[in-house]
């Protein structure tokens, strides 16, 4: 049976580490200029941080990378993807925030220059970038062989990361989670597939048949600035934005409410999926807090609001869902029952219980 921690990542480990020799010094940083007035979220672990710089609007501020599945990438020589997976995988954190993503800044290390393989992400870079209506107007590239993993006999070996920017518009309150209430609704938007989380478990599980499923598995992430500024156009104030990434929907409980969420009608999980859990036996519990699992993205709204937030979500080309709702238990839990599975902070337990 394979597991996440098998697969060499140790999400657990991760967090406790991060929580107990890196929060203390981050959380002690602090901006000496008088431009800044306060930072929200430092440190935290929301999808993003916002920075107030009086008068303009507050700046939210996120950075990820793509991980493993550049490793995939690399095999098939498809490298257009991860361009878009980078864009993807920070504006749908900025989104969160209630914030309009601006720009981004890529950041590329690697062990040669490849004029190929460069060109292919920067294509995928302006993809990602067209889609979420951003600019990429700089960015770094370090050639650190010495670095890297040997990868003599193939193409380069590489890693991508990129920093985003956005700003909340005036008049908007920024979103984090503490206005949902029990009773709210959860609204699923699908994803392409595993997205770029997961994949070292994923390599792991299916072995030398990622070749064979290359299209499934390089489907690029989905972007949903889109269906996020479709809700505000609508006039919709949403109370709580969640980009289901690595976790899974497990980062419904980032969200600042205490309250917990009951998961009974989710989109379908696309078939590849099924194909890991089944080549790597890996249990229901493992998948859905290492996957999305067919969720790219939730948003909670109030009852009241349920059936324009679904018809503006799909004026925006979107296939929404009413995947649950909002319950009064204390504890952020989570719980899905049609997979039999109740989970809290990294972990779903098998159990047939409900909140």
């Amino acid at each position: 049976m394979d597991s996440y921690a098998s697969a060499g990542v140790d999400e657990e480990r991760e967090q406790d580490v991060f929580a107990t020799a890196m929060r203390p010094w981050l959380a002690r940083t602090a901006v000496r200029s008088s431009l800044v007035t306060s930072i929200t979220g430092l440190a935290s672990g929301y999808f993003a941080t916002l920075m107030h710089v009086p008068p303009g609007p507050p700046i939210a501020l996120t950075t990820d990378g793509v991980g493993t599945k550049i490793l995939l990438a690399r095999e098939a020589d498809r490298w257009e993807p991860v361009g878009i997976d980078c864009v993807a995988n920070n504006v749908n954190d900025v989104i969160c925030t209630g914030a309009v993503p601006l720009a981004l800044l890529d950041y590329i290390a690697t062990d040669r220059i490849d004029a190929g393989v460069l060109e292919a992400i920067a294509r995928g870079l302006y993809r990602g970038a067209d889609e979420a209506g951003i600019a990429i107007p700089g960015g770094e590239i370090a050639q650190i062989g010495a670095m890297l993993a040997d990868s003599a006999g193939g193409g380069p070996m590489l890693d991508l990361v990129g920093t985003a920017v956005g700003a909340i518009p005036d008049g908007r309150t920024p979103v984090d989670g503490s206005a949902v209430r029990p009773g709210d609704a959860v609204l699923a938007l699908p994803s392409s597939g595993p997205h770029s989380n997961g994949y070292s478990l994923a390599r792991r599980a299916l072995g030398a048949r990622t070749g064979e499923l290359a299209d499934a598995l390089l489907a690029p992430t989905r972007v949903y600035v889109r269906a996020a500024e479709a809700l505000w156009a609508a006039g919709i104030t949403p109370r709580g934005l969640a980009h289901i990434s690595g976790g899974g929907l497990l980062n419904l409980a980032r969200l600042a409410a205490d309250v917990s969420y009951t998961l009974d009608a989710l989109p379908p999980a696309p078939e590849i999926f099924g194909l890991i859990a089944s080549a790597g036996d890996i249990p229901a519990a493992t998948m859905y807090a290492t996957f999305n699992m067919g969720t790219g993205f939730c948003v909670v709204v109030s009852p009241a609001d349920v059936t324009a937030a679904l018809g503006a979500l799909r004026t925006a080309g979107e296939h929404p869902v009413v995947a649950g709702s909002v319950t009064a238990r204390p504890g952020r839990y989570v719980s899905i029952p049609q997979a039999g599975l109740l989970g809290r902070g990294d972990v779903f337990e098998a159990t047939r219980d409900t909140v």
